[in-house]
């Protein structure tokens, strides 16, 4: 690679392949939290430079409930899981009664809820590029937060990702009992840790197709 810092187009739809794969078993998972039929669908993967991030997500000063993570391992930084100010009421309610013994319209709203999505969801993504790249990645105890979407990730960017080119977002949509809930998976890697994290994709990219 010419630029050690960008992910060839080839790379990236391997990494497409990977989070699709990570859905797939996230999707699994909450079915069996919830007892009841959960769809994870991503509709899209974004790369872009660090600049862009509020720009991407329609408006800077818009609220987010955010879950933050940090990526320790063979790949280091910071994960993000984003929920929109307007949707996160409304995705708590509908996991909690979801769940068994949940009670419609009469449960009290906890937002530590997202905590455990986003738990999940990192957990689910990192053993996919584990088990297709042979990375050892881990995430911390999840940590909410609810505020702008800049104050929630500049900081972060600032001290991960200094100088990274690409930061990878992944949006995804909840359909549960029939009711649609777009989410953001933000995954803003350590500017050393990029080679690291695209050689081993080029491997195992190579390792599965031969070329």
């Amino acid at each position: 690679m010419k630029d050690k810092e960008l992910l060839t187009e080839e790379q990236l739809d391997f990494l497409r392949e990977m989070v699709n794969i990570g859905a797939g078993n996230a999707a699994t998972a909450f079915s069996q939290m919830l007892s009841c039929m959960v769809d994870l669908k991503i509709p899209e993967i974004y790369f872009f430079p660090a600049s862009q991030i509020p720009p991407f997500l329609k408006d800077p000063d818009r609220p987010f409930a955010g879950v933050s993570m940090n990526m320790v391992g063979d790949v280091k930084g910071k994960l993000f899981y984003l929920v929109p100010d307007g949707q996160k009421d409304r995705l708590v309610e509908i996991v909690q009664n979801a769940a068994p013994g949940g009670n419609e319209g009469g449960v009290v709203v906890d937002l530590s809820v997202l905590e455990e999505i986003g738990n999940i969801l990192a957990g689910v993504f990192l053993v996919s590029i584990h088990d297709f790249c042979r990375l050892n990645i881990y995430h911390t105890v999840p940590d909410l937060r609810v505020d702008m979407v800049q104050a929630l990730i500049d900081e972060s960017i600032a001290i991960t990702a200094a100088g990274t080119s690409q930061i990878i977002l992944i949006e995804s949509e909840f359909v549960i009992k029939e009711e649609n809930i777009s989410t953001f998976f933000l995954i803003i890697p350590e500017q050393k840790s990029i080679q690291v994290f695209a050689d081993s994709i080029e491997d195992a990219r190579k390792e599965m197709f031969g070329q």
